[in-house]
């Protein structure tokens, strides 16, 4: 048997729950909390070996978001105020959507999001459009 195969099977146990998609809203905050730590663990070095980690992180994560939060949250304003409170993001940080005014606006109901807030906020947040359509 390969030796790096032979590792990850004895480490699997260790490994396997932070890669695999959360089943709960309390795994997945902590998934996002124990991504965010090794990507500052990582700072901005592209040759780390914690990325490929990392982007299974951000995978189960993004699996964990389109099966639960398209389906459970109800509107593109729920999904996005979810969004916020589990990355810790304030009005002002959503500066692809416009300013702290049209966020706030959005938020209180008072304007709709469009096609291009809904395209910036599925890059920003790595899931599908379909989380931020209303049903």
């Amino acid at each position: 048997m390969n030796e790096k195969l032979q590792t990850a099977i004895e480490h699997w146990d260790a490994v396997a729950p932070l890669i695999q998609r959360p089943d709960s809203e309390r795994d997945y905050e902590t998934l996002i909390n124990q991504m965010e730590e090794a990507m500052n663990l990582t700072g901005q070095e592209v040759t780390s070996p914690l990325n490929g980690l990392i982007e299974g992180m951000a995978h189960a994560a993004q699996q964990y978001e389109e099966k639960f939060l398209v389906n459970e949250v109800g509107s593109g304003v729920s999904a996005l105020k979810y969004l916020m409170k589990v990355h810790k993001i304030k009005q002002s940080d959503l500066k692809e959507v416009g300013s702290q005014g049209v966020v706030s606006e959005i938020l209180n109901g008072k304007r709709s999001l469009t096609v291009r807030h809904i395209r910036a906020l599925s890059r920003r947040f790595s899931i599908s459009p379909n989380a931020f359509l209303e049903p």
